[in-house]
């Protein structure tokens, strides 16, 4: 039972959400505040605000699959819940207060989405974008490659879609890039993460179409 909820950054908006700092506890401020840009705080307070809202309403038949926010009526002092966010040895948030329900949120450019589900999840979204062509070749695998290649004009595209879901892989399992994006490849068709030593499923993989301009996966354990 997975719930993603998107958000998408409007400028005219970003005074106003700026001050719904106000409606975080300090500890809350200081993790939004690390960001040294003002973009990067923004959107790390629009998935904060977005988990303290949604979160405590999360049930089997709330909210649809995939969630676009938009505007800022939601952010108000009265939606905001009492959950208290921890991390693990990691570094990935939990929800102290609420076992059942776990989290993951990731941003890009212009959208931030925020994941919530019953088990643990990783999540990632990814804007299309041309980047360094010794990418690939360098911190993924060869069956990631091939796919990669197989069809040229595509290859932007299929980049992109290896790339966030190994991100959301890495934030499943709260490794981050330590993870090692060559010990993992992607089978699309199955729509499993499987293990390059072993040949075993890992996890399975979830693919969201927010956005003509984004890929979106989400990672949860197979089982």
């Amino acid at each position: 039972m997975i719930k993603i909820f998107a958000y998408k950054l409007d400028e005219n908006n970003a005074d106003i959400l700026l001050d719904k700092m106000s409606l975080l506890s300090l500890k809350e401020k200081e993790y939004v505040c690390r960001y040294k840009y003002e973009k990067d705080r923004l959107r790390s307070l629009i998935g904060r605000l977005m988990l303290f809202i949604f979160a405590d309403r999360y049930t089997d038949d709330c909210y649809n699959e995939i969630n676009l926010i938009s505007g800022t009526d939601d952010f108000t002092k009265e939606n905001i819940s009492d959950i208290i966010i921890a991390t693990d040895e990691n570094g990935k948030g939990r929800i102290e207060n609420r076992k059942d329900v776990f989290f993951n949120i990731s941003h890009s450019k212009d959208y931030v989405v925020l994941a919530l589900s019953d088990k643990e999840i990783g999540i990632d979204i990814q804007e299309i974008k041309p980047l360094k062509a010794n990418v690939p070749k360098r911190f993924f695998t060869d069956t990631d490659n091939e796919y990669i290649d197989e069809i040229e004009e595509e290859k932007i595209e299929r980049f992109t879609r290896v790339w966030s879901a190994k991100e959301s892989f890495a934030k499943l399992t709260g490794n981050g890039i330590g993870e090692g994006f060559a010990t993992f490849y992607e089978d699309f068709e199955k729509k499993v993460i499987i293990d390059v030593k072993t040949g075993k499923e890992k996890a399975n993989l979830i693919e969201y179409f927010i956005d003509g301009n984004y890929k979106c996966f989400a990672s949860v354990y197979t089982g």
